[in-house]
């Protein structure tokens, strides 16, 4: 059996760092919600936010804060593995957080439909993008 070069080994890790970080977060993103709420949609940018401060701080930091973890994972690694600049990482994580609560709607999941949902998962995305700045994959001379 020949053994992984460490390129290989990295691209492994790398890889399953982003699948073991980000399938958790879609998980519970796609669960249902327990409680049973009547299916609600917001397609106007900022309003579902406003509203969770409207509940309280408490709950807008939670529901922020998780948000912001959905593609995180990816955002950090993602730049790493592949030679993804910012607008890329963004971009996909915008993609895949729209692709989220379309399924959520679709599934009927008692959960929010919500444009800032995709805003906020798509800017954590951003946001652990530039905390791993330093170790992007970059191009070889030559490539």
């Amino acid at each position: 059996m020949p053994v992984a070069t460490k390129s290989q080994t990295r691209t492994r890790l790398l890889d399953a760092a982003i699948l073991l970080g980000t399938l958790p977060m879609i998980a519970l993103v796609m669960y249902p919600h327990p409680e049973g709420s009547p299916r609600r949609v917001f397609l106007v940018p900022f309003v579902d936010l406003a509203g969770q401060f409207g509940v309280g701080l408490g709950y807008a930091a939670r529901q922020i804060g998780g948000n912001l973890l959905v593609f995180a994972a990816f955002g950090f690694f993602g730049p790493i593995r592949w030679r993804l600049g910012l607008f890329g990482v963004t971009a996909i994580a915008a993609a895949g957080s729209a692709v989220l609560e379309i399924l959520q709607y679709l599934i009927e999941a008692n959960r929010v439909t919500s444009v800032d949902d995709v805003l906020v998962n798509a800017a954590g995305a951003a946001l652990f993008a530039l905390a791993s700045r330093r170790y992007w994959a970059t191009r070889r001379p030559g490539e």
